[in-house]
């Protein structure tokens, strides 16, 4: 039926594009902290985005650690990021200079920090898709990883392996909370479900990280981009 992943890839994307509404965006291997995702559904809302500056510290992991731990209403204090972070005082001290140059964060007093008061963090759902020819479990292992940023995880496969999978090996589906979509040349059918993933910002850089990503690959920003 495909002839390679890519096909396959390619195929999924065409036919979920006809479905997509005006907010959705679809995105091909999308750069995660743990490594490329097949493909990415994002569904956004654009009032609140960061700027291109903010968007730009935040794509980089050691920065959306940091902010992983700070609150708008809970002083933290830089001792508690240095132990939360194991970074260095230099390391430390470097990363939130510029979140509090950037309007991300705020000193409240000489090293207590909190997140500045105008700055929001855009309401986004990933909704992430791993595609396969065969190997189906290395599909649910990768898409396990991916609910570290994603409401939904999919393993996305030809038709033919995905209906076979659903009658006699759904179990590890469930298990996994991992969705199966079956992929033809005329249609795409969701053969399991899964629940709805929990995803927080806080002490989840990943997540942080990864919405900064998709606004760094769309270039999509605030009316204050400094761009």
């Amino acid at each position: 039926m495909f002839k390679s992943e890519l096909s396959l890839q390619e195929k999924f994307i065409e036919l979920k594009q006809l479905e997509l509404k005006e907010n959705e965006k679809i995105l091909s291997e999308f750069n995660a902290r743990f490594g490329n995702v097949d493909i990415v559904q994002v569904i956004l809302d654009n009032s609140l985005l960061m700027s291109y500056d903010q968007a730009f510290l935040l794509s980089n992991y050691q920065y959306a650690k940091v902010i992983a731990y700070l609150h708008k209403n809970a002083v933290r204090t830089f001792a508690y990021l240095a132990k939360h972070t194991d970074y260095t005082e230099k390391v430390l001290s470097q990363i939130l200079y510029k979140l509090v140059k950037a309007s991300i964060i705020k000193e409240v007093s000489p090293k207590r920090y909190v997140i500045s008061d105008n700055f929001q963090f855009p309401i986004l759902q990933f909704i992430s898709y791993e595609a396969k020819l065969s190997n189906w479990k290395k599909s649910i292992l990768q898409s396990t990883i991916n609910k570290k940023f994603s409401t939904y995880s999919y393993v996305v496969l030809p038709m033919n392996l995905a209906e076979k999978l659903q009658r006699t090996k759904i179990n590890y589906f469930h298990s996994h909370n991992v969705g199966l979509i079956g992929v033809s040349d005329e249609k795409i059918e969701y053969l399991y479900k899964p629940h709805k993933e929990r995803v927080r910002l806080n002490v989840n850089p990943s997540f942080i990280s990864s919405i900064a990503k998709f606004q760094l690959e769309t270039s999509t920003f605030s009316v204050t981009s400094s761009m």
